[in-house]
C-alpha cells in the first residue's frame, strides 16, 4: 500500500488512500501511544466482502451503509455492500501537505471527500458529499474508528443514562434486549459499559447514544485519552465494544466510538426513522469531527463545534 503520513509535534496521522483512505495509525506522539487497532490489509473488498476479522483495522468510512441492505427499491438499485461503499477502494489525493491531506472518492452517483489536519493534538476532519447523479440520495454514514485499548481505559459519555442495543452477546450466546442503562451494572451487563474490559471476557454489543447534548465522548485513562467531538448537524453515536467476543469467541480486542447520521446499522433502517438523511439532486453537504489526545482538559478545547 502507499501510506502518507502528516503530523506535528503532538501527532503522527498515517493514512492509506488506495485502501479506501483508511487512517491506519494515530500516534500521540507526547507518550507513545497507537490509538488505531492495528493489522494488515485484507484482499476481500469486492461485492460480496464482509467486514469481520481481518478487515477490522484502523479508522474506515461507513457510507451509505454500515450492515448490507439490499437497497434495490431505492435510488441505488442495488446491495450496498457490508460497511458501505468508500472502504478498501481507491481514493484520489487531491491535496497534501506535512500537516494535511485531503482524499476523494468518486462514483457515478456521489463524491466523497475528507481532509484530515494535524493541529497541535487536534485531528480534524472535514467532511463534502455531493449527490452526482439524477435522482435523491438516502445515506446513511458512521465514522469507524476501530481503537485500540486496554483494560485501563474507560469511556466518558456525558448525560447518557440509557442506551439502545443491536447486538449484545457473551461466550457466543445472544442476548436479545432493546436498551441497557448507561454506564450500568445490569442483569444483563454486570460489569460497567463504560469499563473496557480484558479479552477474556467473550463480551461484544454493538449500543446507540442518541440526542448527545455534548457531541463529544472520550476514552483512555490517566494521560492517555482520545477525544472525539463532531459538529451540531450530527445527533447520534454508535459504540461498539469487542472484548473477544466477536465474531466469534476469540482474541480480537477493540472498541468504536462513531458519530453517525442515524442510531441504526443498516440504511433500510434509517430509511424507517423520521427524516432520513437524503441528498437532494446536485446537493452537497458538509460536517466535521476531531479527534484529540492527551489529558482529558486539553482534549476538550475543541469540543465545542458550530
Amino acid at each position: 500500500m502507499d501510506p502518507i503520513k502528516i503530523e506535528n509535534e503532538q501527532l503522527r496521522v498515517t493514512v492509506s488512500p488506495s485502501y479506501g483512505a483508511r487512517v491506519v495509525s494515530l500516534l500521540d506522539k507526547a507518550v507513545g501511544r497507537e490509538w488505531m487497532a492495528q493489522g494488515g490489509y485484507s484482499p476481500n473488498t469486492g461485492e460480496d466482502a464482509q467486514y469481520r476479522a481481518e478487515e477490522c483495522v484502523g479508522w474506515d468510512e461507513c457510507f451509505p451503509t454500515v450492515s448490507p441492505w439490499d437497497a434495490s427499491g431505492t435510488s441505488w438499485g442495488r446491495r450496498l455492500r457490508d460497511h458501505g461503499d468508500v472502504w478498501g477502494r481507491e481514493w484520489t489525493v487531491v491535496r497534501s501537505s506535512e500537516i494535511e491531506l485531503t482524499l476523494r472518492y468518486d462514483d457515478p452517483q456521489f463524491r466523497f471527500e475528507r481532509r484530515l489536519r494535524v493541529d497541535g493534538p487536534h485531528l480534524r476532519a472535514d467532511y463534502r458529499l455531493d449527490n452526482l447523479g439524477g435522482t435523491p440520495l438516502p445515506y446513511l454514514w458512521a465514522l469507524h474508528a476501530l481503537l485500540a485499548v486496554s483494560d485501563r481505559d474507560r469511556i466518558v459519555l456525558d448525560s447518557v443514562d440509557t442506551v439502545s442495543v443491536t447486538h449484545l452477546a457473551r461466550d457466543g450466546v445472544s442476548v436479545i434486549k432493546a436498551s441497557l442503562p448507561w454506564p450500568g451494572p445490569s442483569a444483563d451487563c454486570l460489569e460497567p459499559l463504560d469499563r473496557v474490559q480484558p479479552v477474556q471476557s467473550r463480551f461484544a454489543a454493538k449500543l446507540y447514544a442518541t440526542g448527545l447534548a455534548g457531541r463529544h465522548v472520550a476514552v483512555g485513562h490517566g494521560e492517555k485519552w482520545l477525544t472525539i467531538a463532531w459538529d451540531r448537524t450530527i445527533q447520534d453515536l454508535g459504540i461498539w465494544l469487542n472484548y473477544g467476543g466477536w465474531p466469534q469467541p476469540g482474541n480480537i480486542h477493540h472498541i468504536a466510538l462513531e458519530p453517525t447520521t442515524a442510531p441504526v446499522d443498516h440504511l433500510g433502517q434509517a430509511l424507517d426513522l423520521p427524516g432520513p438523511a437524503t441528498l437532494a439532486v446536485g446537493e452537497s453537504r458538509s460536517w466535521m469531527a476531531t479527534m484529540s489526545v492527551g489529558p482529558r482538559e486539553q482534549a476538550n478545547e475543541s469540543n465545542t463545534h458550530d
